[in-house]
């Protein structure tokens, strides 16, 4: 099958890009043509991940600490180095916890925060630079959970929502500079850390229904729903798109 040309040549960096959204995202963008940089903390995960990816395109794994000043700093100076550049910076790496604040310990916390929040700050305050120069686009993967308030979830949804703030406020910010910057909403997605997250719960099945009640659609969503939302906002057909939240909840968002 040719590849599609649409981000032919274009430089895309995805963090936490081994598995679930971020992963489907890379085969995506990789498809279309696009040089890519995939981060996770786990080396072999990165190797399993490229050759799930074998023949879809330029796709290298790069292994780092979002959160990690130094290595984040690295990171985008090799998609400079190899690419000339950087064109979108999909800000998709994150955690999760199930705890409420009086069972969350304050590295728990902390673990929550630099991940999910932190980690967006770092690797958005050094792709600026770059993305002035392509007038390119960043979108943060955030949640429906930083929109509405969500039982056991304190800690996420306070990273979450905390994200999509800063998605507005460096669309605000950056706007005259010709970067668009974006935020993607997902309710409940098949990805490993769903299941590892459901998978924890005494009663599995009897959980399993009653996420897929809180979704007006009835179903979970799947990563390509999610990945070729990413695309679009990533795209020029999106080029009047800045300073969005944008749910894929299946009408979670909407109670």
């Amino acid at each position: 099958m040719p590849v599609n040309s649409e981000f032919r040549g274009k430089s895309v960096i995805v963090t936490g890009g081994t598995s679930g959204i971020g992963l489907v995202t890379a085969q995506l963008f990789a498809s279309k043509g696009a040089n890519v940089i995939i981060t996770g903390k786990n080396r072999e995960k990165g190797k399993k991940a490229l050759s799930q990816m074998k023949g879809k395109g330029d796709v290298e794994f790069y292994k780092g600490n979002v959160a990690g000043v130094q290595e984040t700093q690295k990171l985008i100076e090799l998609a400079k180095r190899k690419h000339g550049g950087l064109d979108v910076l999909v800000n998709n790496a994150g955690v999760y916890l199930s705890k409420k604040i009086d069972e969350t310990s304050e590295e728990e916390w902390d673990w929550i925060m630099n991940t999910n929040l932190k980690g967006v700050f770092i690797a958005s305050r050094f792709a600026i630079p770059l993305l002035r120069e392509s007038r390119g686009c960043i979108v943060n993967v955030a949640s429906v959970s930083g929109i509405v308030g969500v039982r056991n979830e304190a800690a996420y949804c306070a990273s979450k929502g905390g994200v999509i703030q800063l998605t507005k406020a460096m669309a605000l910010d950056y706007a005259r500079d010709g970067i668009r910057v974006n935020a993607v909403c997902p309710g409940d997605v098949e990805t490993p850390m769903m299941w590892e997250a459901l998978n924890r719960v005494e009663d599995k099945s009897l959980a399993v229904e009653q996420d897929k009640a809180l979704h007006p659609l009835g179903r979970f969503g799947r990563a390509d729903e999610v990945a070729k939302l990413i695309i679009y906002l990533s795209s020029e057909d999106a080029s009047f798109i800045t300073g969005a939240a944008v749910s894929i909840d299946g009408g979670w968002s909407a109670y």
